[in-house]
């Protein structure tokens, strides 16, 4: 089969050409010809053609005029034009390729790298519903459909409505993946698809259900078959857990807590929390500084040489001065579970703070109190919570509390057997 392309006109000289393409078949003889915009990018050096739909030349030199219309602003601000017209996968593939190389140098970690492949399936999808359009056309209909066309998807293992958090982060990493492409010239738009309303709960962990929890915690902690860096992952969990329960501190508070945050003094202990620009230092009851002293001394037993100076944050990851970036929610969910509840995805582990400051309002504690040792405002409190009480801010706060509850406990047997 012969082919043949000659030149038939500068459309615009240095810029735009109409080429005819023909070729015949070696077993029909009959022969076929297509009319082929050619665009000269200067910027780059190098050519790119389009393939026109017109079956006549009066019809193909307008095409191709429409396609100089749509691409000379990329080929003047020296955007190469024909990679553009590549397809998804090879952008994708390209994107996640750079991310790897983010990955190799520890700029991010390699379960995210994982998770932003995961989160471009759907948008792999979407392109091909769309019968693949260039970039620039595809982030234009994400704007306009993707809400639309991913609300209609479930969750392939459970088949359930896929989540509004889970749905906001597939957003986030195609906005990022969009973002990319404009960044290394490939396209110009980013889609503006806001991120949807996350029904935020102010459930408080169900009390009835705070015993077992615990008491799962301890014996997978305990278990033989429990790995040495696994366990210091649930014990950094459970304390996280015994820390905001008891004091109402926030997740970011906990994970920025260093050893030298907690300070002993002669009218008690105290300790320093602070992230989201919000610091306070709070009186620590007893009970609650036991907690945090038996999980120093299950690293020191845990780990040669651990101290305070090499290792500052209390929640360091399993050898690392650093803490997790998050907290595992598996972890979260699997101890739920096991502790009986049906409805466990619907609690974080923010809802150990609203138990915490529940438990102080339905205790008698004033607002003001409360917002004042937890960090918050009275009318964010009383909105959320509605309660009312005067007094002083740690007595009030731990006012129907027994003085057996807050004192400090000795070490748990079972926290001894792995420690020794």
């Amino acid at each position: 089969m012969a082919t043949k392309q000659r030149k038939i006109v500068d459309l615009i000289p240095k810029k735009l050409a109409l080429l005819e393409r023909e070729w015949s078949s070696s077993t029909s003889g009959k022969t076929t010809h297509t009319f082929i915009a050619r665009l000269w990018q200067p910027k780059v050096k190098r050519y790119t053609f389009a393939t026109l739909k017109s079956s006549n030349e009066h019809r193909a030199r307008e095409e191709a005029f429409q396609v100089w219309s749509k691409l000379s602003a990329d080929v003047e601000a020296g955007r190469d034009v024909g990679a553009r017209r590549r397809k998804l996968d090879s952008f994708v593939d390209d994107f996640l390729a750079a991310q790897k190389q983010r990955a190799d140098d520890k700029q991010i970690s390699v379960k995210r790298l994982e998770v932003l492949g995961h989160h471009l399936v759907s948008l792999k999808r979407f392109y091909e519903t769309e019968k693949r359009p260039p970039l620039d056309e595809l982030a234009r209909r994400y704007t306009a459909k993707w809400n639309s066309f991913r609300s209609k998807d479930r969750a392939s293992k459970t088949g359930k409505t896929l989540s509004t958090r889970f749905r906001n982060n597939e957003i986030t990493t195609h906005k990022m993946f969009f973002r990319w492409c404009v960044d290394q010239q490939l396209s110009s738009v980013i889609p503006s698809v806001p991120l949807l309303k996350v029904e935020r709960t102010n459930a408080p962990f169900p009390n009835e259900f705070y015993r077992p929890l615990l008491t799962v915690s301890r014996k997978e902690i305990q278990s033989p078959q429990t790995k040495p860096h696994h366990r210091w992952q649930l014990m950094n969990y459970r304390t996280v857990i015994l820390l905001m329960s008891g004091i109402g501190c926030r997740v970011l508070e906990t994970k920025n807590l260093k050893w030298n945050d907690i300070t002993e003094r002669r009218d008690g202990t105290f300790i320093y929390l602070h992230g989201k620009g919000k610091e306070r230092m709070i009186r620590l009851p007893e009970r609650v500084f036991g907690h945090l002293q038996d999980l120093r001394r299950f690293k020191e037993a845990n780990w040669e040489g651990y101290n305070a100076e090499e290792f500052p944050h209390v929640f360091n990851a399993f050898g690392s001065p650093k803490p997790s970036n998050q907290y595992d929610i598996n972890i979260r969910k699997r101890w739920m579970k096991a502790a009986g509840m049906k409805d466990y995805a619907d609690y974080e582990y923010v809802c150990f703070r609203h138990k915490f400051i529940t438990d102080a309002l339905c205790n008698g504690a004033h607002s003001l109190s409360v917002a004042k040792y937890v960090g918050t405002s009275q009318i964010m409190i009383e909105k959320t919570y509605e309660g009312l009480v005067p007094s002083d801010v740690y007595d009030l706060v731990f006012k129907a509390a027994p003085d057996d509850a807050l004192a400090r406990k000795v070490t748990p047997k079972w926290l001894e057997e792995i420690t020794t």
